[in-house]
């Protein structure tokens, strides 16, 4: 299969919810802000940071132990690990003698001996070698034995970086050790950056103490840091990687990278030194790299929650907080701020104020910055963003009394210029975000032109303020909102996500209504014609569709799987890739495209082809629901719905009782009216809900009653079966009649007689009996909870009626119809339906079977308004569709996966995968077919994915 850039979603889903139809973008329950990172950066193709969160779930011994499940070894024996494990075994030692690592890492029992395999050595080798000896409890001989000197010149021998291997065959005859963790732990020595448990200085700082016997100048400074105080001198360098990189914080400069340690470029590593992403976070921020500091403080929160290390893990989350603020993911910022443990009273309502300013709710801002400064009278933040605030909404006066209570050079210059109009530009030594605010003024006031302030907008390292700035311009000056401008600060406001920036944001945007294309298959014809890869879109449906692209066809069989199915899984044609894949439009499918890629270039994009279907949905047809008649059944006469009607036909004619079973809302009542339509009887049909009365009050319904037969009986009355006469009874739900009703009706079924209540006269009638019930009548019989007697008399003839879930194929033909009867019923007009809705909606469950449905395009034809029906409408469809399954379902599906796991983890062995699952072969066999898996079929599977240069074809 060639290469994606990116994973398929429903593989992160499955790995991060347990379920492949899970929402993969939507955060699970428990996910810190490190994971959350991780798999929104795995969504987008980037997999180091997920994979680096193993340093924060496993110490070093346990990652070591990971080592024989997650390392591989290449044709030529050279070992590849994952991120997290690379650290652990040293560079030089990952390229060993053909066959040797294959050996250490699978031939191991659980104490971490090898195992021996084969035939044994010359019995001379063994007895140089020895048993249990020094140089095999190490993978590595520092020193070559002098009993081991013969081997020298032998392939029993390997020479490494600091030493001598010995072939772990032979190790095994002497059980050396394999890739465990006693023999590969003195290979790298003990760090904190490892994953090894902190000892001495190191333990006593993540506990928040000053440890003893510190050098000269560093017991002040870290004694001062610990109490929250600046630093009041420099500390020399110590020679230790981790408090030289603590160091960083009091600004020293940053130390030279170190085996073990990444990079200062680097933000995802398997590093697990917690006070080395605390270098890097103080240094990204420095450097005004906000979404590099953010990351790297995550990662030192992480760390030091795993080392138990509340103190420190707070301070980091504080200054992720910091970072993600600048960086303008506030819902991150307020997330690292809880963790962080926020001050409470005047201070969080001060910080709630910045929150509130950077969403851009000013109004609510100013009030929490008001209620702050009543209990902090003091202090300096208050009055600051007081001052600001009034600026933005251009209360002079509350500019001009906050003047008097701030201090701070630069908010007093800047205010200073909002009260002299800002008629010169802003001072060199302004801070970035204010001399931003400060030129944007200018702007607005025609001292300077939009062009000289959209670069500080770019460069402005407070993003808040900087799509603050942006929407500001832009709106006041349409003929700026250029295409670029408006995604820059899309980008922004996405990450914000405040509501009223994208409230605001969405104002500036051109309307669909203003966006006129004149030729939308022109437009596509351009756009694949200029792509770097061949491309083609197929527009509509089936047969009836047509191809856009370059004039060269693609191959016949291609074109005709892209016609019938839609999309298909990277095949090799003719020396090239092709892979095909449906277009989505408003959660619709609207058309397919084909791509033709280099099999030897780099992984080609394709993100370019998904961002054309809203010009393909203009091109596809709309489809105008027809006329139907009200009432009777719908299906478009395949199955299941086909065996229903023919049994429905054979039925109908005859005087026999019909049974109808079926799910709540599957159309039970609806197939009673077909029955006695169907039927030729004159009589009505006269439908009866079982469970709507209570016993005394239903047999009175039924049967009907004479005068003075109880309380209130002051006429006769006839029943329902009665009333029925030459026509259809429907007894709805059944299965609700009380025993004694069972019984009174039992007897009508056989005489064709009805007693009213209170009377002793029979009435003969002639009626025919329809029932029907959700419920298992067969094991409410079995529990005695239904007359077994009457259920024979009910089951003249059975329809079975099948769940909306069995009919998603027959969407296409039931939406439409439903739609007109929906639209008759609310008096609206019929609107057409958008390209691919009713494959749409048949993905979802629909438990409430036809009810739900109808509900749901009640619901969205009243949201619908002139244009046509389309997904938007149904909120349903931004919901992920839940997987509804039997417990029989699930389990034939769990078994069916455990066994081609277990099958492919045997190399389709059957005698292997047989001893693995405790079966005897034949039983294996017969368990195949139970559930239905294609032994040869899935071995051909199997090769063609793992060697996939042996099954190239030149035909699809």
């Amino acid at each position: 299969m060639a290469h994606q850039a990116r994973p398929e979603a429903g593989w992160v889903a499955l790995l991060r919810h347990g379920s492949p139809e899970a929402d993969a973008h939507r955060s699970a329950a428990r996910e810190d802000p490190v994971l959350r990172w991780g798999w929104e950066a795995l969504l987008e193709g980037d997999g180091g940071p997920w994979m680096a969160y193993g340093t924060v779930l496993l110490d070093r011994r346990t990652r070591v132990r990971w080592l024989p499940h997650l390392g591989a070894v290449d044709e030529m024996g050279r070992l590849h690990l994952p991120p997290f494990l690379e650290a652990l075994v040293p560079e030089g030692l990952r390229d060993l003698p053909p066959g040797w690592w294959a050996v250490l890492l699978g031939g191991m029992d659980a104490t971490g001996r090898l195992l021996p395999e084969g035939a044994p050595p010359p019995a001379e080798l063994l007895a140089q070698l020895g048993s249990q000896a020094p140089h095999l409890q190490g993978l590595i001989c520092r020193e070559l034995p002098t009993r081991l000197g013969m081997l020298e010149e032998r392939p029993w021998l390997h020479a490494v970086d600091g030493g001598w291997m010995v072939d772990p065959r032979l190790r095994a005859w002497s059980r050396g050790l394999g890739a465990c963790p006693e023999a590969l732990q003195d290979l790298v020595p003990a760090a904190l950056a490892l994953g090894d448990p902190p000892i001495g200085r190191d333990e006593a700082l993540l506990k928040g103490r000053v440890p003893p016997g510190m050098p000269s100048g560093w017991h002040e400074v870290v004694t001062r840091d610990l109490a929250g105080l600046p630093p009041e001198a420099e500390v020399p360098p110590l020679g230790d990687a981790t408090w030289d990189r603590l160091a960083v914080r009091w600004g020293a400069p940053l130390p030279d990278p170190q085996p073990g340690y990444p990079g200062w470029e680097v933000h995802t590593h398997a590093c697990a030194d917690p006070f080395h992403w605390m270098a890097k976070g103080f240094h990204a921020f420095r450097a005004v790299d906000s979404e590099g500091a953010l990351r790297a403080f995550g990662w030192a929160w992480a760390h030091f929650e795993r080392l138990g290390s509340p103190f420190w893990a707070r301070r980091a989350a504080i200054n992720a907080s910091a970072a993600a603020a600048l960086w303008g993911d506030l819902p991150a910022a307020r997330q690292w701020y809880e963790r962080g443990g926020p001050q409470e009273g005047a201070l969080r309502l001060l910080d709630e104020a910045e929150f509130k300013a950077a969403e851009g709710d000013v109004v609510g801002a100013r009030d929490l910055a008001r209620r702050a400064a009543e209990g902090l009278p003091d202090h300096p933040r208050p009055g600051i963003i007081l001052g600001l605030l009034a600026a933005e909404q251009d209360d002079r006066a509350e500019v001009a009394y906050g003047l008097e209570r701030i201090q701070v050079p630069v908010a007093r210059c800047y205010l200073e210029g909002f009260l002299a109009g800002f008629q010169e530009p802003p001072p060199p030594d302004m801070t970035p975000d204010l001399a931003m605010e400060w030129q944007a003024r200018r702007v607005h006031a025609g001292l300077e032109p939009l062009e000289s302030v959209w670069p500080q907008i770019q460069a402005c390292p407070n993003r808040p303020a900087a799509l603050h700035a942006g929407l500001g311009l832009l709106e006041a000056f349409p003929q700026a909102r250029t295409p670029t401008r408006l995604s820059e600060l899309q980008v922004l406001a996405d990450r914000i996500a405040s509501p009223l920036h994208l409230e605001r944001l969405a104002r500036l945007w051109p309307s669909l209504e203003e966006a006129v294309v004149t030729d939308a298959g022109a437009l596509l014809t351009r756009a694949l014609r200029d792509r770097p890869s061949p491309a083609w879109v197929w527009v509509g449906p089936g047969d009836r569709g047509r191809l856009l692209g370059p004039d060269l066809s693609p191959p016949l069989g291609l074109l005709g799987r892209l016609r019938s199915a839609g999309s298909f899984d990277p095949v090799l044609v003719e020396d090239r890739v092709w892979r095909a894949f449906p277009l989505v439009w408003q959660g619709a499918t609207v058309g397919s495209a084909l791509v033709s890629l280099d099999p030897d270039a780099p992984s080609q994009g394709v993100e370019d082809l998904a961002l054309l279907a809203p010009w393909v949905a203009q091109l596809a047809p709309r489809e105008t629901p027809p006329r139907v008649e009200a009432g009777g059944l719908l299906t478009d006469g395949s199955e299941p719905m086909a065996s229903v009607l023919r049994e429905l036909e054979r039925a109908a004619p005859t005087p026999l009782p019909v049974l109808i079973l079926g799910p709540t809302g599957s159309g039970k009542e609806l197939a009673a009216q077909e029955l006695h339509r169907r039927s030729g009887r004159s009589g009505p049909l006269v439908p009866v809900n079982c469970s709507a009365f209570v016993e005394t009050l239903m047999e009175s319904e039924l049967f009907g009653h004479v005068r003075g037969a109880f309380t209130g009986a002051d006429r006769d009355r006839r029943g329902s079966i009665e009333a029925a006469e030459g026509g259809t009874l429907f007894l709805d739900e059944v299965a609700d009649l009380s025993p004694r009703l069972q019984s009174l009706f039992l007897r009508v079924l056989q005489e064709h007689e009805v007693r009213r209540v209170g009377s002793d006269r029979a009435v003969r009638v002639d009626v025919r009996f329809v029932a029907a019930t959700h419920k298992n009548l067969e094991a409410l019989a079995v529990a005695g909870l239904f007359r077994r007697d009457l259920l024979y008399r009910l089951e003249g003839a059975t329809l079975r009626l099948p769940s909306l879930r069995e009919r998603r194929h027959e969407f296409p033909y039931l939406v439409p119809r439903l739609l007109v009867r929906a639209a008759e019923g609310l008096g609206l007009p019929v609107p057409d339906l958008a390209p691919g809705l009713a494959q749409a909606l048949g993905r979802l469950p629909w438990e409430g079977n036809f009810r739900e449905l109808r509900h749901a395009l009640d619901r969205a034809l009243l949201r619908c308004g002139e244009g046509p029906l389309a997904p938007d409408h149904f909120p349903e469809l931004q919901r992920p569709a839940a997987k509804a399954r039997t417990w029989q379902e699930a389990t034939h599906a769990f078994q069916r996966d455990f066994l081609l796991e277990t099958l492919r983890r045997a190399r389709f062995n059957a005698a292997d995968a047989a001893d693995q699952l405790g079966l005897a072969r034949p039983a294996l066999y017969t368990t195949a077919k139970r559930l239905g898996v294609d032994l040869a079929a899935e071995r051909q599977r199997w090769e063609a994915e793992a060697h996939p240069d042996l099954t190239r074809t030149d035909a699809p």
